[in-house]
């Protein structure tokens, strides 16, 4: 329990200094390839339909988020678990560290709760643009649209309403 809270803080403590050691980017204008999907699955459950309401001809990468592994879930994308992150916040699974590793045109966070696990996963992926809903944290996101993670709709027509703004639309 104690080494827990001790592990929480150190990753908690490396996700700041990330935070703060990242320069301003630059947006370049060119139209997206690859997005990654951040999702709760424990709140989200039909996350499939995000994907469809996207409505991106692209190639979307989606991890899900289980707060516990349970043996009975049957699951159909790469998840990730709180215990798959170790000390300073490193990826302990390979599942997660190529999720991190993978170079994104747009990283989506369908999250609104601050759970320090989605909090690594999204603030450690080098994506270049990063984009979360409302209750998801400001320091990592460079765009957060003010819907709920009920409203799909509102969230992928405000999503093509800011990626046309960008020129990341084809």
């Amino acid at each position: 329990m104690f080494l827990k809270g001790l592990q929480h803080k150190s990753a908690k403590k490396a996700l700041t200094k990330k935070l703060h050691n990242t320069t301003t980017k630059e947006i370049i204008a060119k139209p997206i390839e690859t997005v990654g999907l951040i999702v709760n699955a424990d709140k989200t459950v039909n996350f499939e339909q995000i994907i469809d309401a996207l409505q991106l001809d692209v190639v979307v990468e989606v991890l899900c988020f289980h707060k516990k592994e349970s043996k009975t879930r049957e699951v159909h994308y790469p998840v990730f678990y709180e215990k798959d992150f170790g000390w300073k916040g490193k990826a302990k699974t390979e599942t997660l560290q190529q999720f991190l590793n993978k170079p994104f045109d747009v990283l989506i966070s369908y999250y609104s709760d601050n759970h320090l696990a989605l909090q690594l996963a999204s603030g450690l992926q080098q994506a270049n643009l990063k984009i979360g809903i409302e209750g998801s944290s400001q320091e990592i996101h460079d765009i957060i649209i003010q819907t709920k993670e009920e409203d799909i709709a509102t969230f992928s027509k405000e999503l093509h309403r800011y990626l046309h703004i960008l020129n990341k639309l084809s």
